[in-house]
């Protein structure tokens, strides 16, 4: 299983959610648990408080993208390296990676709401 063991932050526009995920999951996919299923997947997150074990994100289930100010939605998790190391390489357009200072400048306030 290649998920990477650190989390990151992805933006992407609201339109590109369903048809780029669908995209990135047929090329770029793997098999990860999710309690007793298997679920096909291009993100984890820690099941373990130790780091030990991954256990599946499905979308937009088990993760779902946060509202940003822009307009854009982030997703957090453990991607699927061969997908992060494209990202790294050569940028997969639509998705912008987000430190957590970009995220949190990102995020709306209260009195944005």
């Amino acid at each position: 299983m290649s998920f990477g063991d650190t989390y990151r932050i992805i933006a992407l526009a609201p339109e590109l959610i369903e048809p780029l995920f669908g995209q990135l999951l047929a090329a770029y996919g793997e098999d990860l648990p999710d309690g007793t299923r298997i679920v096909r997947t291009i993100g984890g997150h820690w099941d373990d408080t130790a780091h030990t074990r991954k256990r599946a994100a499905s979308f937009p289930s088990t993760i779902t993208g946060q509202l940003l100010t822009d307009g854009r939605y982030a997703f957090r998790a453990l991607w699927q390296s061969d997908l992060m190391a494209e990202f790294d390489a050569n940028g997969i357009p639509g998705i912008e990676e987000l430190t957590e200072e970009q995220l949190a400048a990102l995020t709306p306030q209260p009195e944005d709401l």
